[in-house]
């Protein structure tokens, strides 16, 4: 009896491990990156997105989520929303691509070499491109392309 039990609980713990590794994302990111522009003291965040996996007509926003200490200082702010809500193709039409960019001010420059090392590091996730709408995250994908402009 015992050992069924411990058998059933496994069981469960595995299955809840694989739903949370498994969150069938809609790979709606292609790519992203950052762009420093040093003369106007500010970061450009800009994304490449698809529709392709989504349902026709959801309704879907970009953001840019900044995970660690220094980027969030340097900004002033950890979450980044791009300026417009976007809606997936209609039915019967092909997939499409989008384009999302904000720039953002950079309020404290003194740490900007660290920034872009810790966004270059591919072992954090200092900046993650997030697809969102009101269900939750569809899609995110971790950016470690920075340039200077």
């Amino acid at each position: 009896m015992k050992g069924s039990n411990a058998v059933m609980i496994a069981g469960v713990l595995v299955a809840i491990l694989l739903t949370g590794c498994n969150r069938n994302a809609a790979d709606m990111v292609v790519k992203g990156g950052v762009t420093w522009n040093e003369q106007e003291e500010s970061l450009t965040f800009t994304g490449l997105l698809t529709d392709e996996a989504l349902e026709p007509d959801t309704k879907f926003r970009a953001r840019f989520y900044l995970e660690g200490k220094t980027i969030k200082n340097a900004l002033g702010t950890d979450l980044i929303y791009s300026d417009e809500e976007l809606k997936s193709r209609s039915e019967g039409e092909a997939a499409q691509e989008f384009k999302v960019e904000k720039t953002v001010d950079i309020k404290k420059s003194d740490d900007m070499d660290k920034v872009i090392n810790e966004i270059k590091n591919k072992d954090k996730e200092t900046v993650t491109i997030e697809i969102v709408n009101d269900n939750g995250r569809i899609d995110d994908m971790v950016v470690h392309d920075i340039k200077k402009e």
